[in-house]
């Protein structure tokens, strides 16, 4: 699939969602300031920080689709990361921001019994909304491997659950539990500030070229590859993320009498069974001879590898 295909695709889901999110903004702050409903003001806020997120999102996948350059050889993925940081602080914040609000309201009885039926009308269209922009987000994200897109869809999937929330709040006001306008509040901006710290943690590694757990299985490909090829001692073994693929540095040891020919083409009967994931950015490998005598402490062997797999057991 082509970069071409994968820019326009992603460029075509953001407009929508930043287009979509305008006009939620707008109807769910026009009838919260209108009808006084600090559940359905809140939600427009939040929807209103979505526009924000997604404008960021775009420009995060449109940098990192640019190609290497001298100044950045591996390319500019790490802007995704970067933007799914943002988005991660912009969440954060208005969470804080409505936790503290509604919890001075509900404190203070600064509440009162909703009229009409366009608050719950607000709500209605929000839940329909943010599915639609949930579902295009998170396949079109994990399609073609987009972390700040992924990480907006699962803002999206928040989004859904605070308009549901919204929803049963006015619907409880209405009949007369007054209380709950604030007290939704404070529950969805406890769901605000968990999705947050989601988003931060999950780019975290990428950032500090670390895997998580369920991405550990490239090591186990990368030490089978070594065997089938007949390698001897892989070490130095290092794998971090370009954007959503593998980049992978190792060590190797050969035969010490061995030709360069038949040691390059063991290096490409290596990357050969590697590239077969079809998740690798680029493979990078250091032939020696065996038994090679050298301080070389950076990476795993496969003995190091097994150790931490049996400690995290």
């Amino acid at each position: 699939m082509s970069e071409l295909n994968a820019d326009k695709a992603i460029k075509k889901v953001a407009l929508i969602a930043v287009f979509t999110n305008i006009l939620l903004a707008v109807l769910k702050v026009s009838i919260g300031l209108i009808f006084k409903s600090m559940a359905v003001l809140a939600d427009g806020i939040d929807t209103s920080t979505d526009i924000l997120t997604s404008s960021t999102m775009l420009v995060a996948t449109l940098i990192s689709r640019r190609p290497p350059d001298k100044g950045h050889p591996y390319g500019h993925h790490k802007a995704e990361n970067i933007g799914a940081k943002i988005i991660s602080f912009v969440i954060f914040y208005a969470g804080v921001s409505l936790l503290i609000e509604s919890a001075k309201r509900l404190i203070t009885g600064e509440y009162e019994v909703l009229m009409g039926i366009l608050p719950l009308l607000a709500a209605i269209l929000s839940v329909g909304g943010k599915t639609f922009l949930f579902l295009i987000e998170y396949t079109t994200g994990k399609k073609y491997k987009s972390n700040s897109m992924v990480a907006e869809a699962k803002n999206m999937r928040n989004d859904i659950i605070m308009s549901s929330l919204v929803f049963v709040g006015v619907a409880l006001n209405k009949i007369g539990l007054a209380w709950m306008d604030p007290l939704v509040g404070i529950v969805m901006s406890g769901i605000i500030i968990k999705v947050a710290w989601e988003v931060f943690e999950e780019n975290a590694h990428d950032l500090m070229d670390g895997l998580r757990k369920e991405e550990m299985w490239i090591y186990e490909k990368v030490f089978e590859a070594c065997q089938k090829c007949g390698a001897h001692n892989p070490h130095k073994v290092r794998v971090r993320k370009v954007g959503g693929k593998f980049d992978i540095d190792m060590d190797i040891e050969v035969d010490g009498k061995m030709n360069v020919k038949d040691a390059h083409e063991i290096t490409k009967c290596i990357k050969k069974h590697l590239c077969e994931t079809k998740e690798i950015y680029d493979v990078v490998i250091h032939v020696e001879p065996e038994e090679n005598d050298e301080h070389e402490p950076f990476g795993l062997t496969k003995e190091s590898f097994e150790k931490d797999e049996r400690k995290n057991e």
